[in-house]
C-alpha cells in the first residue's frame, strides 16, 4: 500500500426508509464548505450533492431521490458543523457572530 496515496473517506448515509448508501469524500466536501463559512441550507446541500457527483458518487436524477438526499445531507452537514465548531479558530466561519478574540 502506498503511504503517499490520497485517502478516501467513506460514509454510509441512512435514509428514512432504511436504505443505506455509501458515499466517498463526504467529509472532505463538508470540511471545504465549512472552511469558507457555508451555512446549512439548500444551496450548500446542492453544492455537497454536486461535489459527491464530481467525486464519482452516483446520485439518481429523480427529484424524489434527490429530495431524500437533500434531507439526509442537511442533517449530516448540521451535525458536521456542530462537531467542528470548536475546532476552527475564532472568526474562521463567516457565520460566526462577531466578538472579542
Amino acid at each position: 500500500m502506498d503511504p503517499n496515496a490520497p485517502t478516501v473517506s467513506r460514509r454510509t448515509l441512512r435514509f428514512v426508509d432504511g436504505t443505506q448508501v455509501a458515499v466517498s469524500n463526504l467529509h472532505e466536501i463538508m470540511a471545504e464548505l465549512y472552511s469558507v463559512g457555508k451555512k446549512p441550507n439548500r444551496e450548500t446541500v446542492e453544492e455537497i450533492i454536486a461535489g459527491l457527483e464530481a467525486m464519482g458518487n452516483y446520485i439518481s436524477t429523480s427529484e424524489v431521490v434527490r429530495r431524500e438526499y437533500r434531507s439526509v445531507l442537511m442533517k449530516e452537514y448540521e451535525e458536521f458543523i456542530e462537531a467542528h465548531k470548536d475546532d476552527a479558530p475564532h472568526g474562521t466561519c463567516k457565520d460566526d457572530p462577531p466578538g472579542e478574540e
